[in-house]
Formats: structure tokens, C-alpha cells, sequence
């Protein structure tokens, strides 16, 4: 996308809806391959798919709510109930031929190496979220799952559509580590991700239950604490295992689903060893793996030593 960039959030989801929204090359390599497979192909196979893949659930989520009938009057919340409202044929001939984000961003090797982080991140958390749910018996897991994938879209498709933003960003970040992102985030854009991403959500009619689950003025209630953390669990670990902020994520978990500290770090990082075994979908080179239960335990327990010391 050229200059000059859109200069409000209506005229940026205008912008997007006016373009194809891309997925994975992985994720297109998937959906061909299911395509293959025929009458066998099953709604758990597109579900598991769709999960890798945020820009994909996003264009399931909003293909329901285009072709949503006078009938429907309950709202489908979740990947694998649209799935089976809508069946795996008509999803596959609507984006198994879709652009993918390595064809947009061929040019911007920066930017697509973000898009793809971000998009890991988010399969990352979603994985977290869908544990956490179900230790904390959430009345229904798979939304929170849902709505985690999509929780940081707008940033997705900020990277997708306007890459030298999103590296700019990035880089004001890089060079204080001190800024919050949503301040570099309005210093660029004029306002912070999370405005555009509730506005997207209400222009596109997504489901209310999901819109709530992503709102941050929501942030004491137990469904949306479990998307938050999961969210922030992922993006400080992507920086490193050793992040400052894991332990509180960490205590997070505990207090949510009442598994004392140890327990959470050890279904914490089981959710992250799955997430991990998906790697090279967004990836060429594999990354750092979750540590073991007791690296990790130790790693936090000097952290917490270090804090309490401190004056």
C-alpha cells in the first residue's frame, strides 16, 4: 500500500474491505489438501486449520454474516459451529485460491516476518486460552478460543496492508523499551490497535459474545481475563522465555483457575509445547522451544527472590 495512508479508523476499515484479505501460504497449502481428500474431509479437519490461521477465521466468521438468513436468529459464535451452519464445501471453494500474505508482502521481507510472528503469537495464545477455559470450566471454551485468535487482527492487517507502519511501530518500540505500545501505536496511526480492532468488530457485525470477550472494558470479568492473559502470555514470550513479565502472567493463570503457581506453569507450557509443534507454519527457521517445567520454575522462582530483595 502506498502513501497516502488512510487517516481515520472508518477510512483504514474501509480501506480493508475494499481489498482481499490474505492467509497463510501454509494454510492455503492445507485447504487444497482437504480439498483432495474429498467427501472424507471432515468440519474437525477445516476447524483445526482455520486455528493456525487469524485472517482465515476472520473471513469465516464474516462469510456467515454475509450469508446470514432471515431464519437465523441466534448468533454462531465460534470456527466449528459456522463450519457446520455453513458446511466444509462451500468455505473450501470460498478461500482454498486466496491471495496469501507471501504474495502480498513479497516486496517487504520486514513486514511479512511481523505478519507471520503475529499470526504464531496468536495460534500461540489461542492454544493457552483454550487450556486455561477449560481448567476455569468456562460455559463454553471455544468461544474464548475464538476470540483469542482474533484479538490482535487489527495489528494483522495493519502489517498486511500497510507493512512500513506496522515496522515503524515496531521500531519505536525497539529503540525505547520504555514506550507502550499503544502510545507508539497513536504516534503512528493516530490511535492505538484496540480502537480499530473494536470499531472492525462492530462495522463487521461479529457476534456481541465475541466483541465482549475482546473489549478491554471488560477486563475484570473471568472469560475476557482468560483471552487478555492469554494474549499477553504470548507476546511476552515471543520476546523471550525469560521475559520479565511471565511471572505475572504466570500468577495470572494460577489465580483464575485456582492450580497453584507450580500447576500453572506446568499446563501453561504444555499449551505452548502444542502451540510449538505448529511452528513452520509461520515460520522457515524454528524458534526457541518452551523450556521444561522445572527450567521455567526456577527461572521465575529467581525472579521472585530478585523482586522481594529489591528495596
Amino acid at each position: 500500500m502506498s502513501e497516502p495512508f488512510p487517516n481515520s479508523i472508518e477510512a483504514w476499515i474501509k480501506h480493508f474491505e475494499s481489498n482481499t484479505i490474505p492467509i497463510l501460504t501454509k494454510t492455503r497449502s492445507a485447504l487444497q489438501a482437504l480439498i483432495a481428500k474429498g467427501d472424507d474431509a471432515t468440519v474437525l479437519d477445516l476447524a483445526q486449520i482455520v486455528r493456525h490461521d487469524a485472517l482465515l477465521a476472520l473471513q469465516v466468521l464474516r462469510y456467515l454474516q454475509s450469508h446470514r438468513s432471515r431464519q437465523q436468529h441466534t448468533d454462531v459464535t465460534t470456527v466449528e459451529r459456522i463450519i457446520l451452519m455453513v458446511g466444509v464445501n462451500p468455505l473450501l471453494d470460498a478461500y482454498a485460491q486466496c491471495t496469501t500474505v507471501e504474495e502480498l508482502l513479497g516486496e517487504h521481507g520486514g513486514a511479512l516476518h511481523v505478519v507471520r510472528s503475529i499470526m504464531f503469537r496468536a495460534h500461540h495464545a489461542a492454544c493457552c486460552a483454550e487450556v486455561w477455559a477449560g481448567y476455569r470450566h468456562d460455559i463454553d471454551g471455544t468461544e474464548v478460543v475464538t476470540a483469542t485468535l482474533l484479538r490482535d487482527i487489527a495489528e494483522i492487517l495493519i502489517a498486511c496492508f500497510a507493512p512500513k507502519l506496522a515496522l515503524r511501530i515496531r521500531a519505536m518500540q525497539q529503540m525505547d523499551r520504555r514506550l507502550r505500545s499503544a502510545m507508539a501505536q497513536k504516534a503512528v496511526l493516530g490511535f492505538p490497535y484496540i480502537d480499530l480492532q473494536m470499531a472492525m468488530v462492530e462495522q463487521w457485525k461479529l457476534p456481541p459474545t465475541l466483541r465482549m470477550l475482546m473489549d478491554e472494558h471488560h477486563a475484570e470479568h473471568p472469560r475476557v481475563k482468560t483471552v487478555s492473559t492469554a494474549v499477553a502470555y504470548a507476546r511476552h514470550t515471543s520476546t523471550s522465555w525469560t521475559d520479565a513479565a511471565i511471572p505475572d502472567d504466570i500468577q495470572a493463570v494460577a489465580d483464575m483457575t485456582r492450580l497453584g503457581y507450580d500447576k500453572a506453569i506446568h499446563v501453561t507450557l504444555e499449551a505452548s509445547r502444542k502451540a510449538y509443534t505448529s511452528w513452520a507454519w509461520y515460520s522457515d527457521t524454528e524458534p526457541a522451544p518452551p523450556p521444561a517445567d522445572k527450567a521455567m520454575q526456577e527461572e521465575l522462582s529467581d525472579d521472585n527472590t530478585q523482586t522481594k530483595s529489591q528495596p
